[in-house]
């Protein structure tokens, strides 16, 4: 039986502990991290959709969302 993929996930870190201390953090928990975006105070990656609540209660983390995935098409396309 096939895994089932985790979905992609964006955290939002609320600015209290260092950035690459809670990515860490995140990583222990479960998260698959993509990418540590210190500027914006964002960790993107994956995490299996059970974890979710957990990552939340990590110290440093203000959110825990689904990344929706947006497509404007290209730049010449009549419709964006």
């Amino acid at each position: 039986m096939a895994e089932k993929a985790k979905p992609a996930v964006i955290v939002t870190l609320s600015g209290e502990l260092k950035v690459r201390d809670v990515a860490r953090d995140l990583r222990a928990a479960g998260l698959d991290v993509d990418q540590v975006l210190e500027e914006t105070g964002i960790v993107t990656g994956t995490a299996a959709s059970g974890t979710h609540a957990m990552l939340r209660k990590i110290q440093g983390v203000a959110d825990v969302s689904a990344d929706h995935p947006i497509d404007i098409g290209p730049p010449d396309s009549e419709v964006q």
